[in-house]
């Protein structure tokens, strides 16, 4: 069996994500890497079913501060040219736009999404997402389309919420947050409370227990076909 490809940022919380449970649970083998760390990548596709590249706190262009980001983002090129199904979510769908040439950069307000917003497909994105949901977040910048992408979700705040590239698809938002998670998040000292957009924590509890059933549900069924 092919194994699956993990790609940490340094920020991964006490308990496991969506993905690393649902591989897990289906018997799939998968390595973590860590470039923050040391770890290098590889530099052969072969015998890889899929990667995922993890959010994080840096900045995707800022590869004099953190030089390993020049090799994700030829990690990510090498994927794509690769046909290998690549997975970007949060920082990771920003690896992918920015190594295609695309612009990423916070919204000139400074405007956060912290806690759950609203998002919604495109015509070309409903076989993905076939009605508006309500994803987790943390971010405070976006990436614009990269040349030859097709966009597949957007929201108010942050056009570009899902596109799909050749073989990779990048998601801005979290489905991978479980409720754990998301009360890990809330727990950092870092966490943006207050920030222009972001949500308070009375409204992101409201709007975990609403959705995180439907979104637990519909990232699964991703994941399913995804790693087929």
């Amino acid at each position: 069996m092919s194994r699956i490809l993990l790609v940490s940022h340094g920020y991964d919380g006490p308990v496991p994500d969506r993905v690393r449970l649902f591989l897990e649970r289906t018997g799939r083998p998968y390595d973590v890497v860590a470039p923050h760390a040391g770890d290098s990548l590889p530099d052969s596709m072969a015998g890889l079913g899929g990667v995922v590249i993890y959010g994080g706190g840096q900045e995707i262009y800022q590869t004099d501060l953190y030089p390993y980001l020049a090799d994700e983002h030829a990690f990510a090129r090498r994927a794509v040219a690769g046909n290998v199904p690549l997975l970007g979510i949060c920082l990771g769908a920003q690896c992918i736009a920015h190594a295609h040439g695309a612009e990423v950069r916070p919204r000139s307000d400074a405007a956060y999404e912290f806690g759950y917003y609203d998002i919604a497909p495109t015509a070309a994105g409903k076989a993905l997402l076939p009605a508006p949901m309500t994803m987790p977040q943390w971010h405070w910048h976006g990436a614009a389309l990269p040349e030859g992408a097709e966009l597949l979700a957007s929201s108010a705040m942050f056009p570009t919420q899902a596109f799909r590239l050749g073989s990779a698809i990048g998601f801005q938002f979290h489905p991978e947050v479980t409720a754990d998670l998301m009360r890990h998040w809330q727990s950092l000292p870092e966490a943006p409370f207050g920030a222009p957009g972001a949500q308070t924590r009375a409204e992101q509890q409201a709007l975990m227990d609403r959705h995180d059933a439907a979104i637990d549900t519909w990232f699964n069924s991703f994941l399913s076909g995804f790693f087929a």
